[in-house]
């Protein structure tokens, strides 16, 4: 009986780690420099610009940019897709240290997003 619980865990647990894996490679490539935004910026490459901090950030200063959207991360759930309905949108998320941009990412996978990245660094840095 005891043998059968730990061949269950170990297969739970290998299932597990092909998930995460799986889940990490998925990921792996939403998450740029700002040198690289910048140069996707330029060339056309996003539809909308998130950013993501919260309402009093922004209000302090924000980038005035034509495809930029302001979703504070606690209502992205809710927001996101009332905002951006299109799931295939091209979307680059941007906050103060890439932190929650990064978080968010995973949040709008689990929305259906797909043409997602983040920006690690300073939201000041895809205009520098």
């Amino acid at each position: 009986m005891a043998s059968r619980r730990m061949t269950l865990l170990y297969w739970v647990l290998v299932l597990f780690l092909i998930y995460g894996i799986v889940y990490y490679v998925t990921l792996s490539d939403t998450e740029i420099t700002p040198e690289q935004a910048r140069t996707n910026k330029k060339r056309g490459l996003y539809d909308y610009i998130v950013d993501v901090r919260t309402e009093r950030e922004w209000i302090q200063e924000h980038l005035d940019l034509p495809q930029g959207v302001h979703i504070p991360i606690g209502e992205l759930v809710t927001e996101l897709p009332k905002q951006i309905p299109d799931r295939s949108a091209r979307i680059l998320f941007v906050c103060k240290k890439g932190i929650r941009a990064s978080a968010v990412v995973v949040i709008a996978h689990k929305l259906g997003y797909k043409n997602v990245q983040s920006m690690t660094g300073n939201y000041r840095e895809l205009v520098a």
